[in-house]
């Protein structure tokens, strides 16, 4: 059986099995029309429609129904003078196949002795001859006389018979003119009664000159009767080779006088195009993983072909598509979330200006992420002119729409065409969830579906069971650790670290073939070297953000096996870690994180479904860490800035603002300590216009102080007795700047 998953690159339709637009009966029904006509008629009909259209296709179920009907003494000849090249011209491409036939008539009508005489002297027939002596008449660019005789079918070895054909002797001796030639095979094709239906492909493809000779070869040289023509081509691009060949002011009007009756190929409709896109997709989604797709995924696959698949025209563009996606997906798939790569192959192959944008877009976006620099207003006014350019190529309001494009396209605001700003802020969460399903907007797998294939900076399959392995054993916990830490560095490929790659394999495939004491060492290290993690990469980049690493998503996927393995055996682990882990600010992160995804904090809960842990196991892991604060460990917080504000927020989603506000109040007796703590409650930003930068949003802030008012009055009389004025002077400053936002 096919694959219908493998490529077809460009292939047309070869049998009505493999026709998924309705073509095979448009070619019935053409195949009654062309019969109508009748042996003894003659026409010409032109198939007409645009590039990839299924021009093509049509053709080949055409010849199989004339074939199918098996008309009596009607030949269908099949020819693409396209794919014949410049040895051959179009004459000998038409008239070398009649030749063959009609000496094979003739043998067949011979008496056996006639025959048997016909092969002894190795000659051909004598209409056969004529046809030879026709197309070296008439063929303008002419093939070695040895050449064109060895194309028709089995012809003899006829090398006496060329000898006296040499230099057109014999059409000397007879004195015969071209015109009575054509008259006489004319009048042989009507005594053997014979007729000829001429199928004629790709004549949009052809230069000028190649496109006269059709013109000359139909209503000219090979204009016999009982001759039916069908020609496929663009209309508009073979009227402008016709004009351009001819040096006529109209190639249509001229085309008119050549093409007797036109048909237009229906496009397919526009649902039918997006139904074999999705198909295919779907296809390819189970072959290269083995499983269906979710219900999740298949609702984006759905609502990114609905939008964007709108767009294909004709089953070319469905098929360049799906080549396209299938010649990337395999190869990158841990990587990519399928249905963005899907978003960016529909606009590679529907409007190529948008797909160079986005390319465009997210390069400049990945640099105002990092901090390495940021976008003038005047780059910002042309990237958005040119969104707004590329976007009106599409047909549907839904696709023209920037509402659409920002569910792909972080940072861009705006409603229905009209775009307000470009590079604007991401909150946190959505930060997190794109790098969790390796969307395209993901600063961190964004490059990854642009490349030709899979990263280079890829760790081969014994690594990873070594660490597994290491993992499972106590003994070997800190060499496992020293492995992991080491590998926050450059992998000299790509911006990525080789930490990164490492928790970008760490799939739910590859966990979930897993044991539980190969999880928990694992699960461990997050819990011990968490916050030594971000610290490392905050050394890196001083604006690195906790949602740029995937840490959370991953030390989910451990935990979840152990649970799905020994649920009892997983909760006591996890509570155990909960009290000991070292790295109590990563700690603070990841339970509040649960919290949210449960609805136990926060206001967007996560479907039941992707919930880790039960509520009543979620709340035991939260009584355990409030256990385990201390002011000792508490204290260390005032000297790690960066770190603050995140822990004070968690710290607040789970044990509730009373505990601490109670610190905060006791931490902020001194005036110095009241302006460390304003400092790091800072929350940071990015603006397309300054870049990075951190904000003081007092509204948020000065519940932890007891009241606005109160905040601002303490922070007014430290600045009215000039103490700390450095301090001071920051303070306000970020306030102001959270004003602009």
């Amino acid at each position: 059986m096919a694959d219908n998953n493998a490529m077809r690159l460009d292939q047309p339709v070869t049998c009505p099995q493999q026709d998924r637009y309705g073509f095979r009966y448009i070619a019935a029904q053409l195949a009654q029309s062309v019969r109508a006509i009748g042996r003894e008629g003659s026409a010409v009909i032109g198939i007409e429609g645009a590039w990839g259209s299924g021009k093509t296709s049509l053709l080949n179920l055409l010849r199989a129904e004339l074939d199918k009907q098996n008309e009596e003494n009607t030949f269908v000849l099949s020819i693409s003078p396209w794919l014949e090249g410049s040895g051959t011209s179009l004459v000998e491409s038409l008239l070398i196949p009649v030749a063959g036939i009609i000496a094979a008539e003739e043998e067949r009508r011979l008496s056996p002795d006639e025959q048997e005489s016909l092969k002894k002297n190795k000659a051909l027939t004598r209409t056969a001859r004529t046809i030879m002596d026709y197309t070296r008449v008439t063929a303008r660019h002419l093939s070695p006389l040895a050449q064109v005789a060895a194309m028709i079918p089995g012809m003899p070895d006829a090398s006496g018979a060329l000898d006296a054909l040499a230099e057109n002797r014999w059409l000397k001796e007879k004195k015969i003119t071209a015109a009575e030639l054509r008259n006489q095979i004319a009048d042989k094709i009507i005594g053997l009664d014979l007729s000829f239906i001429i199928l004629l492909d790709d004549l949009d493809r052809l230069e000028p000159a190649q496109a006269v000779e059709v013109v000359r070869l139909v209503k000219s040289v090979a204009d016999f009767p009982r001759f039916r023509y069908v020609l496929c081509y663009d209309k508009a691009v073979l009227s402008q080779a016709i004009k351009r060949g001819l040096g006529v002011d109209d190639g249509e009007l001229y085309l008119q006088k050549i093409v007797q009756i036109s048909f237009s190929l229906p496009r397919p409709e526009s649902f039918d195009l997006r139904r074999e896109f999705l198909s295919g997709v779907v296809g390819l989604y189970e072959t290269v993983n083995g499983d269906v797709p979710d219900e999740e995924v298949k609702k984006e696959l759905k609502w990114v072909t609905d939008i964007y698949g709108a767009s294909l025209k004709t089953p070319r563009e469905v098929h360049l598509a799906l080549n396209n996606l299938r010649f990337r997906y395999s190869g990158i798939r841990d990587y990519v979330y399928l249905p963005d790569l899907c978003f960016l192959l529909l606009l590679r192959t529907t409007n190529p200006g948008l797909y160079d944008w986005t390319e465009e877009y997210l390069t400049e976006r990945a640099i105002v992420e990092s901090g390495e620099g940021s976008v003038s207003e005047e780059q910002q006014k042309i990237l958005a002119k040119n969104l707004v350019e590329c976007l009106s190529r599409f047909r549907t309001s839904e696709a023209k729409s920037v509402t659409s494009l920002r569910h792909w396209m972080p940072g861009i605001s705006g409603h229905g065409a009209n775009i307000h700003n470009l590079f604007t802020q991401t909150d946190d969460e959505e930060k997190e969830m794109m790098t969790a399903n390796r969307r395209l907007g993901s600063t961190a797998y964004w490059r990854y579906y642009f490349a030709f294939s899979s990263p280079q900076n890829v760790l081969p399959p014994a690594y990873f069971n070594e660490l597994f392995r290491q993992s499972s054993h106590p003994e070997e916990y800190t060499t496992m650790t020293q492995e992991l830490l080491s590998k926050i560095n450059s992998n000299g490929v790509s911006s990525f670290t080789w930490f990164q790659h490492i928790l970008s394999q760490l799939t739910w495939p590859m966990i979930n073939e897993r044991t539980a004491a190969e999880c928990s060492g694992l699960l461990a290290f997050f819990f011990n070297e968490g916050d030594e993690i971000y610290a490392r990469y905050r050394r890196r980049n001083r604006w690195f953000s906790r949602y740029d690493l995937d840490v959370n998503r991953v030390a989910n996927r451990f935990l979840k096996r152990m649970l799905d393995i020994d649920r009892a055996k997983a909760m006591e682990t996890l509570l155990s870690l909960t009290l000991e882990g070292t790295a109590f600010v990563w700690i603070s992160h990841y339970i509040r994180d649960l919290l949210w995804k449960n609805g136990l904090a926060g206001n967007r809960a996560d479907p039941e479904r992707e919930h880790v842990l039960k509520d009543d196991e979620l709340n035991s892991v939260r009584c355990r860490f409030r256990e385990r604060l201390n002011d000792d460990e508490l204290k260390s917080l005032l000297e790690r800035e960066d770190e603050l504000g995140g822990f004070v927020w968690a710290w607040h989603d789970i044990a509730g603002p009373e505990p601490v506000i109670s610190w905060v109040d006791r931490q902020s007796g001194s005036d110095k300590a009241f302006l460390m703590l304003l400092l790091g409650l800072r929350s940071h930003i990015i603006s397309s216009e300054t870049g990075h930068c951190r904000v003081l949003r007092i509204s948020d802030i000065a519940h932890l102080f007891g009241g606005e008012n109160i905040l601002l009055r303490r922070l007014k009389l430290i600045e009215s007795e000039n103490n700390f004025p450095d301090l001071v002077k920051e303070v306000r400053g970020a306030i102001e700047l959270s004003n602009s936002f």
